[in-house]
């Protein structure tokens, strides 16, 4: 049986194509079921994926998990693979699933967006309040991104913070920007872009510290839901976690989450699923 596994964020989407034991690792667009747009983002899809011939798609993204936004997902995905069997949940549910199995442990997202949640026997338990970018999502990607453009533009950091963000972004004045954010048809991409070109190291003190003090309002506005006692197994994955674990883990160890690890991408972890025969599905 030939499958697709697809690991979805908003800004891009891993897909692990299984055919018996071999796989195929295709990276697009994400797909987040609030920014989906019908006619174009079906175009670049089908010129990228297209061609394969599933006969079930495991899709896991961002978004996802309730009947309303899978459904605007498989409406997507339908017309794209007719002949494929198409199973939706989040991207919590398929990292959960990807990093323990039927067993326990706590995953955290930090991506595009920024979200958790408790696992036990393979089934999430609790999860935080993410909230999305426009109220919510501490320690990710847009997050960052609009911590970083209230610094610059209301100046409230030091002259050598000013001047390396406004190299990084080319000195884009107040309405280019703004025009920038909030004409964008995927305005949480555009914040995450902004945190991606101006995030890149080595960083002064002032920016280090935002990293810190947006990880540290993670832990404590999200993961402080979860009612952890400190010893569980907690697995960061993202973008965001990968680039800047060297900050995010021992500001945890901080606080006294001292088994902390990074895996990123989750694809990578339902590879070695497929190569064990443990997919569970």
């Amino acid at each position: 049986m030939r499958y697709l596994i697809a690991d979805s964020g908003a800004t891009k989407t891993d897909w692990l194509y299984v055919d018996g034991v071999d796989t195929l690792h295709i990276k697009t667009q994400g797909l987040h079921p609030s920014n989906i747009q019908q006619m174009s983002d079906s175009e670049d899809i089908r010129a990228q994926i297209g061609d394969l011939a599933p006969d079930a798609i495991h899709f896991f993204g961002a978004g996802c998990g309730s009947p309303v936004s899978d459904e605007i997902v498989r409406r997507f995905l339908q017309p794209i693979f007719p002949n494929a069997k198409i199973a939706i949940q989040s991207d919590l549910h398929g990292s959960g699933k990807a990093f323990f199995g039927n067993g326990s442990g706590i995953v955290a997202v930090l991506g595009t967006g920024a979200i958790s949640a408790k696992f036990e026997n393979g089934v999430i338990a609790k999860k935080s309040a993410a909230l999305g970018f426009a109220i919510g999502d501490e320690g990710s990607a847009a997050d960052l991104g609009r911590r970083i453009l209230k610094i610059y533009f209301r100046k409230t950091a030091d002259h050598q913070t000013l001047e390396f963000i406004g190299e990084k972004l080319n000195h884009a004045d107040y309405s280019s920007m703004m025009n920038r954010i909030y004409r964008s048809g995927k305005p949480n991409r555009e914040l995450a872009s902004i945190a991606g070109e101006v995030l890149r190291k080595p960083l002064p003190p002032r920016l280090v510290q935002l990293i810190k003090e947006a990880f540290s309002d993670f832990a404590d506005h999200q993961l402080s839901m979860l009612e952890l006692n400190g010893d569980e197994s907690i697995v960061f994955t993202g973008k965001v976690a990968e680039v800047h674990q060297n900050i995010l883990i021992p500001l945890l160890n901080q606080k006294g989450f001292e088994n902390v690890s990074i895996r990123y991408p989750v694809i990578a972890a339902w590879r070695d699923r497929v190569k064990d025969g443990s997919l569970g599905f």
